[in-house]
């Protein structure tokens, strides 16, 4: 090749570059948004983590993925969680009775667990093998389940709700975490968020998060609702470092 034909080259494979970086930072994850598939057992999360006003128990999710705030992999339940309340709790309907009956199988109950086996759950989200998400970091930073996974608490099927895409996770640390919003999904609406200033009580009309949203507009002197282009203010926004390494080590 001919010292002219190699600075022709340059130009193309900075454009190779660039299309590079843009495509791993907004398509999609190793597993797929809206990807929802068969679990050996039809966990059904609505009665475990729903409040116990809609119906559930209320539980945390951190009582059966007990190392999420310890570690960067947030881990499956063992057995001997489950069988800590179904070696009592045998199911009200007929297929809650057949789905605690395939959790024995599991834990061997007949042979006394001589030959127990974990549950063999088919993952659902999951991030490029270059990324490693701590989950310890963002849940003990107060981030909420629900942020990432959608509201598991009310999914039938748990299915993944976000891309998780580099332009997604980017997003919140560049905008800042919403500690307001994070609650809300998490099923606490009244939540008040983090270093919150004050203003008019939550759930009053016209306003978002505690702000007002009600304006005069200068045309028409008319009063109009707006909805605020973000439920907490920036300044109570959490952000983290942007620390590049913290996922790609």
């Amino acid at each position: 090749m001919t010292q002219q034909r190699k600075w022709t080259a340059i130009p193309g494979l900075l454009v190779l570059a660039i299309g590079a970086v843009v495509l791993s930072a907004y398509s999609g994850a190793s597993s797929s948004q809206g990807s929802a598939p068969d679990q050996p057992i039809a966990f059904p999360h609505p009665k475990h983590a729903a409040s116990v006003e809609k119906g559930g128990l209320g539980l945390n999710c951190l009582y059966c993925h007990n190392n999420a705030n310890r570690s960067a992999d947030v881990g499956m339940p063992a057995v001997n969680t489950c069988m800590g309340c179904h070696q009592s709790v045998m199911g009200t309907t007929a297929a809650g009775k057949a789905e605690i009956q395939k959790l024995w199988k599991y834990a061997d109950v007949a042979n006394m667990g001589k030959n127990a086996r974990p549950v063999p759950w088919v993952r659902i989200h999951k991030v490029p093998e270059y990324v490693h998400f701590p989950h310890v970091r963002h849940v003990n930073a107060g981030v909420t389940c629900q942020t990432c996974h959608g509201q598991v608490q009310g999914m039938p099927k748990v299915y993944q709700a976000a891309s998780l895409n580099m332009g997604w996770c980017v997003n919140c640390h560049v905008n800042g975490y919403d500690p307001k919003e994070g609650m809300k999904a998490a099923g606490y609406d009244t939540v008040t968020p983090a270093r919150y200033a004050g203003g008019v009580p939550y759930g009053t009309a016209g306003s978002v998060a505690g702000i007002m949203t009600a304006q005069v507009s200068a045309i028409s002197r008319d009063t109009e609702a707006r909805v605020h282009s973000a439920a907490t203010p920036s300044s109570e926004r959490r952000r983290a470092r942007y620390d590049c390494a913290a996922c790609h080590y």
